[in-house]
């Protein structure tokens, strides 16, 4: 079992499904399964990240694990390196969405999540990675069932609003009143959600008077949106794809 280097133009010629990658330096492929990776430079940060994507029944290549924000490409190499390895000793990757939530499902049937239950919860305990699967509307209710559990009374904003809050939960007693807005941003992981979404968010935060607000995101913040957060931590929290999975694994 190896993993070997390839060209550009090699890595294009495969049905990668397209993600708005940031400009790639190194492309990887596994000889012995379907499995593909880049290496990739963010213009902005200036630091390095990484992805593996593979081939699905649709014979699309699809991304199932990364990384964001290393040192250098030397280190991104390493680890897209490692982890398709790890992912050629295991022996086994692909796994329909949802399917083992399902009994003896047809083939031709594509599943469809109606409502975000325990056993969806459990199910990507396992398999975080499939929260990219989701829509976006599919993973706010996933948010928003999540807050559930943690005793927040929560309300789905329209699906068809845009900006500042997906999200209101709050916790009302005889004693206080605590109000939170969410924001929620279902990203592919090398898509960082940048300064502009904090500003966005805190401008609805002070128009409404919340006594939180905080993003979750599958992705991960960009160094100035998190320099930008830090100014209003007392007000804003940030949350990206390590903290859902943490969330996760009550279930």
């Amino acid at each position: 079992m190896s993993i070997q280097q390839i060209s550009r133009d090699k890595f294009d010629s495969l049905n990668i499904e397209k993600m708005g990658f940031f400009p790639e330096r190194a492309w990887f492929e596994s000889t012995d399964m379907d499995i593909a990776g880049t290496v990739i430079k963010d213009p902005i940060d200036k630091d390095w990240s990484y992805v593996v994507l593979a081939k699905d029944e649709d014979d699309i290549y699809r991304y199932i694990k990364g990384e964001v924000s290393l040192t250098s490409q030397d280190e991104a190499e390493s680890k897209i390196v490692s982890t398709m390895m790890g992912l050629n000793e295991q022996g086994t990757f692909k796994e329909e969405l949802y399917s083992e939530l399902t009994e003896a499902p047809d083939k031709e049937e594509k599943v469809v999540i109606t409502t975000i239950d325990n056993q969806i919860k459990t199910y990507l305990k396992k398999h975080p990675e499939k929260m990219y699967d989701l829509s976006p509307r599919k993973f706010e209710e996933l948010v928003a069932a999540i807050l559930k559990d943690m005793g927040f009374d929560v309300e789905l904003t329209k699906a068809t609003r845009d900006g500042g809050r997906d999200i209101i939960a709050y916790i009302k007693n005889s004693v206080c009143s605590y109000l939170t807005h969410i924001e929620c941003k279902r990203y592919a992981p090398e898509n960082k959600v940048g300064v502009g979404i904090i500003r966005e968010v805190m401008g609805v935060h002070q128009l409404r008077q919340a006594t939180k607000s905080i993003i979750i995101t599958t992705g991960f913040f960009s160094k100035d949106a998190v320099k930008e957060a830090k100014m209003a931590e007392n007000h804003l929290d940030l949350r990206d794809f390590n903290d859902l999975k943490y969330w996760l694994q009550k279930y």
